[in-house]
């Protein structure tokens, strides 16, 4: 089976430096369309997971050795710009990797935990909130469909940029976690089991929401399975466990710091 998913092991790509611009003008549009609508909670939720997705991607991942297989000096995540690699150490490259770095993982988190924030709270009332799925999900996904096609549109910056995820080391992790995750949450909510299959459908809806444009615009030089496994493990891997800390340990706290 693993042998089988070693073919989704890197994940890449390409795209106009201007994306990062671009990027950084829709999500405060975002920011602004959250606080708007009182979504407070769900930016707050979004600002913390941010730094987390930050260390883990640029700065554990850039500085983990990819291992066999690979020549020395291979990280689990790369990027050239210009042409150039960015080397380690950094040097003046600094600023110029920290631009893809915050588009890729803090900008990324502000967009995506909102909305699987906003897609709890939809699910977790008497009846679905089908309205609201609908106003946030269309939002989310049209700003998505915008920023790649202002990139191409735009002369601003089209200095080239690839971004390489060498998830080797990393694919066995993922399905597990994701297993694991989906195998918990089915005994806690063993008598809503509905419940799960819409957490579940709330992962992959998530990643197919940042893949599809990747794929459209081929931005993700890729095929159509990688999309199909990306939506499955990509999200799924955290998206049990947050929903399980919004469900019942955050209640718990509120209900504390009540007393």
């Amino acid at each position: 089976m693993f042998t089988f998913l070693q073919q989704f092991a890197d994940a890449r790509r390409v795209f106009q430096y201007d994306y990062i611009y671009i990027d950084a003008v829709f999500l405060l549009i975002w920011i602004i369309f959250l606080i708007r609508n009182k979504k407070y909670q769900a930016l707050i939720f979004g600002i913390i997971i941010a730094p987390i997705i930050y260390s883990i991607d640029a700065i554990i991942w850039w500085n983990t050795a990819v291992g066999l297989n690979f020549p020395t000096g291979t990280f689990i995540r790369e990027y050239w710009i210009g042409g150039l690699q960015i080397p380690h150490p950094l040097g003046h490259f600094f600023f110029l990797k920290f631009g893809a770095d915050f588009m890729m993982t803090i900008s990324y988190a502000i967009f995506a935990f909102p909305w699987i924030w906003i897609m709890f709270e939809s699910i977790r009332k008497k009846s679905i909130d089908i309205n609201q799925i609908l106003k946030y999900t269309s939002v989310y996904f049209f700003i998505w469909i915008l920023i790649p096609l202002f990139s191409l549109l735009l002369p601003i910056n089209n200095t080239i940029v690839e971004a390489v995820r060498h998830m080797n080391t990393q694919i066995t992790f993922m399905v597990i976690n994701v297993i694991v995750g989906y195998l918990i949450l089915s005994i806690v909510y063993r008598k809503e089991l509905n419940k799960v299959v819409q957490i579940f459908l709330i992962g992959v809806v998530a990643s197919l929401i940042m893949e599809i444009p990747l794929y459209l615009f081929h931005i993700r030089p890729t095929g159509l399975k990688f999309i199909l496994f990306e939506s499955l493990f990509l999200l799924n891997q955290g998206v049990p466990y947050l929903f399980l800390i919004w469900d019942k340990l955050l209640p718990k706290i509120k209900l504390r710091g009540s007393i």
